[in-house]
């Protein structure tokens, strides 16, 4: 049997071989997933921002205070608010995903 190569094939056992539109649908499938992480960074980001303004609100400066301990709260408050995000729903995430998915995928309006 021959090798086939492409002058050999015609263009109906490509076309068969390769749809364009199962391209598209993975691509946008993508998009979809990476704007749903995106989103969701972004309300653990405005979660640690309302911790950092909860801990910056205290009236006097107590004694033990100092850059370690600053240091230290600030890595915990991000973490918190990480966990924060995934666990609660505060719908920032849904309502800035719901805005944007129509720019990624124009013919998919839900």
């Amino acid at each position: 049997m021959p090798e086939q190569t492409l002058s050999n094939l015609s263009y109906s056992k490509i076309k068969s071989n390769f749809d364009i539109n199962d391209i598209k649908v993975n691509k946008s499938e993508d998009k979809l997933k990476e704007l749903k992480d995106v989103t969701n960074k972004f309300e653990s980001i405005f979660i640690n921002q309302i911790l950092k303004q909860a801990r910056n609100s205290k009236l006097a400066k107590g004694i033990f205070d100092s850059d370690a301990e600053k240091t230290f709260n600030s890595m915990i408050d991000q973490k918190y608010s990480e966990i924060l995000s995934e666990k609660t729903n505060l719908g920032i995430s849904e309502a800035l995903y719901k805005q944007f998915k129509s720019h990624i995928n124009p013919g998919r309006r839900k």
